[in-house]
């Protein structure tokens, strides 16, 4: 058997290790991960297709129709306390996660790719955070030198900010 069957006999059998997370940008310099397990649909949304409700929390933008679904859609930063761009725009970047039978739809500054983490790799969220932060967060993992929020999909869900309907 020759060098280069070892050499792609050995690349076939390496495994990715850990699970699928999306990684995106909360802000300009936010990154953060979302397992992709609870991601249900990435797409572009123009921001005509956005119908604001009155009386809801400052973070809810409104509803989104999508495949015959309506779907709450909320701004992620904003729900988690981190300041960003104004949210007058002409597209947004949604994710839809879906947790059980609930689906919700979240803005983020924009979509960058995949990662894999396994569970050791991620660390328990830094004690600097507010607690509201920390809230919806599994913790935090670094990789090529940058450190991405490892977002709870479950937490971002059950939110009692978006199950209060007084305005903020």
């Amino acid at each position: 058997m020759n060098v280069s069957a070892l050499t792609l006999r050995s690349k076939r059998s390496q495994r990715v290790v850990g699970d699928a997370h999306l990684r995106f940008q909360l802000t300009g310099d936010v990154y953060a991960v979302l397992a992709m397990q609870q991601v249900q649909e990435v797409l572009v949304l123009p921001a005509h297709r956005l119908t604001s409700m009155p009386n809801m929390p400052a973070c809810v933008l409104g509803l989104m129709n999508r495949r015959s679904h309506v779907f709450w859609v909320v701004d992620l930063a904003q729900l988690l306390g981190i300041p960003g761009p104004s949210t007058n725009r002409q597209q947004y970047n949604i994710i839809i996660i879906r947790v059980g039978q609930v689906s919700l739809a979240v803005t983020v500054h924009q979509v960058d790719g995949m990662s894999w983490l396994s569970s050791n790799e991620i660390q328990p969220p830094p004690s600097h955070l507010t607690s509201d932060m920390a809230t919806y967060l599994r913790g935090y993992v670094v990789q090529n030198q940058q450190v991405f929020l490892v977002i709870s999909a479950e937490s971002i869900v059950q939110s009692a900010v978006l199950h209060h309907h007084s305005p903020n």
